[in-house]
């Protein structure tokens, strides 16, 4: 649920800058500045760290796995690009499709070296029911957006970037295992994803020259690579235990119950959740604990 907090927070960043690219890449630098002081004072995972680097060059975890937080950076890159174009909603329908579509695929093939799960029927059903409570919830919001034609592209972009991060998950689980610590793989995926963004801010002001405004000097709006940390530490966790398709069902029902409760809370914009919104994560959960049956019965027997 900490994920539309995360949001909230990249988002006054990025009006306060001007840039969405600079605010993806300082939320991220914080989360890996967070998890480097964590590591001076923690033995523990200096020696996950010291085992990761181990298993990567023994052959044991495949080096291209170490690379799975540019997979998070393209995501939070279309964030800040796509979602300008498509609006909210059509993003967010978006890159829900192609995270499901993403868990489905990422399962059945085992990818990341996780337990192979064939999409049987709850799970297929689970997975539709999903994509009608995104597009339920979103649909008082699609009256905002542009002309379909305009939005194509950036939506495909979104659906792209929601399959990466089902992809991603899966190769944090590798990388927890090999490393036999979530935080390790939490890091990895910080510095590499921080790299990344920069890389691409560097590019942005060498194209466009220097844009956007002064940092801010209110600490608060900084917090989002701490809901980062979080988020992608309990991804790391879960993702070899329950599967990328039902991580990405649970986390998705979260985000709409959780983005509901600050819209109550803290209104953004000065509206409320609609009705369908609310039916919309309710779908979910119903959602969630359509796929998880399977589950429970194969870990019962």
């Amino acid at each position: 649920m900490v994920v539309p907090v995360q949001a909230r927070l990249n988002g006054e960043l990025s009006q306060r800058l001007d840039d969405g690219i600079a605010a993806a890449a300082i939320s991220f630098s914080g989360g890996l500045v967070l998890l480097s002081l964590l590591a001076l004072f923690s033995p523990g995972l200096r020696g996950a760290l010291r085992r990761l680097v181990g298993a990567a060059r023994d052959g044991r975890l495949p080096r291209r796995y170490l690379l799975a937080g540019v997979l998070g950076g393209t995501f939070a890159l279309a964030q800040s690009t796509a979602a300008l174009v498509t609006g909210v909603a059509v993003f967010t329908v978006s890159a829900i499709a192609g995270q499901t579509f993403g868990g489905l695929i990422v399962d059945s093939r085992g990818i990341g070296g996780g337990l192979r799960q064939r999409p049987g029927a709850a799970r297929l059903t689970g997975a539709a029911v999903i994509l009608v409570a995104a597009v339920v919830s979103a649909l008082p919001r699609f009256a905002d957006t542009l002309a379909p034609a305009t939005i194509i592209l950036p939506a495909l972009a979104a659906l792209a970037a929601g399959f990466l991060l089902g992809v991603q998950q899966a190769l944090n689980g590798a990388t927890t295992a090999a490393s036999g610590s979530p935080i390790a793989a939490t890091w990895l995926n910080f510095l590499v994803g921080a790299v990344f963004l920069a890389a691409a801010w560097g590019v942005k002001t060498l194209v466009q020259g220097t844009v956007g405004d002064p940092l801010p000097t209110s600490l608060w709006v900084y917090l989002g690579g701490l809901c980062g940390v979080v988020f992608i530490g309990a991804s790391a966790f879960l993702v070899r235990r329950i599967g990328v398709l039902l991580l990405s069902m649970a986390s998705i029902a979260g985000q709409l119950a959780s983005s509901i409760a600050l819209d109550f809370l803290v209104p953004s914009g000065g509206r409320s959740p609609s009705v369908l919104t609310v039916l919309g994560a309710l779908l979910t959960f119903g959602a969630v604990w359509i796929a998880s049956r399977r589950l429970r019965d194969t870990t019962a027997k």
